[in-house]
């Protein structure tokens, strides 16, 4: 447990904690956006946003306003405003920027006393990618970062009711989010709550697809045939693993971190047969694991070992790939 302490940060003043989150985060946004920017998968796409959302915005409204609101009009609209102003390769460079300063500073600022910690949460390949070939996912997970840890609940609410129209997957995030309030508001116990997510995640399963298909979201013709294509199990098993570590800590933890933890449940029972889960899942991944700094005893040892594993085991495999494997096409 000794050697746990050793990742806590010392105390500093709420203005030592803001300069420092802040030197960090730009530390971080910087290193992110002067990577080049045509070397990682799917980097032609982005700079093809730079260059013709408009047009793009254009199409999906002549087919209504259901095929506009499912195919983030937000992250069109952020695109078309940066390329009057810049060219496509500046406007890449400043979403990964944003993106990636917004997530490293509200999630160090909040997590300060667990810095360390926090750093490798943010340099874990699976947080990593969203400032390297998926930047649209990263900038919404940016602005619903900003939201979560913001000071008011009209700002929050604000911030965070934005993202699905950045990245689509956030429609699920924010659908979870007021689920979770509503069982919050009939005073469901964990237990309760537990057993809900499980149902919902069976049910989402089988219908999203069909759903997103009958809404018009580009998202449905990618996604359709592909459940169990390529899937290992061992995602399904580490996190798993993290999932008992969760229970086990109590039903008191799970009522405050239960949007985590539903989203946990949900990627679970329909990893093997939605697409699209991953995604989801990666939205809410780094929720998922600060809610592990609330463990205490034996889950917090077994946490950082598990953590630790996982960190080692997604790293390992990328050294010597071109792009650390994000410059190859396929590349989990």
């Amino acid at each position: 447990m000794e050697n746990i302490r050793l990742l806590e940060a010392p105390h500093l003043s709420a203005s030592g904690k803001l300069y420092v989150s802040l030197m960090l985060a730009l530390v971080f946004a910087m290193c992110m956006a002067m990577l080049p920017v045509d070397s990682f998968v799917d980097r032609d796409a982005y700079l093809a946003y730079a260059e013709g959302s408009l047009a793009i915005v254009a199409l999906n409204a002549a087919q209504g306003v259901g095929v506009v609101l499912t195919n983030e009009p937000l992250w069109l609209l952020i695109n078309a405003l940066l390329s009057l102003l810049f060219d496509p390769e500046y406007c890449v460079r400043i979403v990964i920027g944003v993106s990636a300063f917004l997530v490293a500073k509200t999630v160090v600022q909040n997590n300060f006393q667990r810095l360390i910690v926090v750093v490798l949460f943010l340099l874990l390949p699976q947080v990593l990618k969203n400032y390297v070939i998926h930047l649209r996912q990263g900038l919404a997970i940016g602005v619903f970062m900003a939201g979560w840890y913001a000071s008011t609940d009209r700002r929050r609410w604000a911030l965070m009711l934005l993202t699905p129209f950045i990245h689509a997957s956030f429609f699920f995030v924010i659908a979870f989010l007021l689920f979770n309030r509503l069982l919050e508001g009939i005073k469901a116990s964990a237990v309760i709550r537990v057993i809900a997510f499980l149902a919902v995640g069976l049910f989402l399963s089988f219908a999203t697809i069909w759903l997103a298909a009958g809404l018009g979201a580009r998202q449905a013709g990618e996604y359709q045939g592909a459940a169990g294509a390529d899937i290992s199990g061992l995602g399904f098993i580490f996190w798993t693993l993290f999932g008992c570590i969760y229970a086990l800590q109590g039903k008191k933890f799970l009522r405050e971190n239960m949007l985590a933890v539903g989203v946990l449940i949900f990627y679970l029972t329909s990893y093997f047969f939605l697409p699209v889960a991953a995604r989801i899942f990666e939205s809410m991944l780094l929720l998922i694991l600060i809610a592990g700094l609330g463990l205490t005893n034996y889950r917090k040892t077994a946490f950082w070992i598990l953590f630790s594993f996982y960190f080692l085991a997604q790293w390992y495999p990328r050294l010597g790939l071109p792009g650390l494997g994000w410059g190859v096409e396929n590349y989990v």
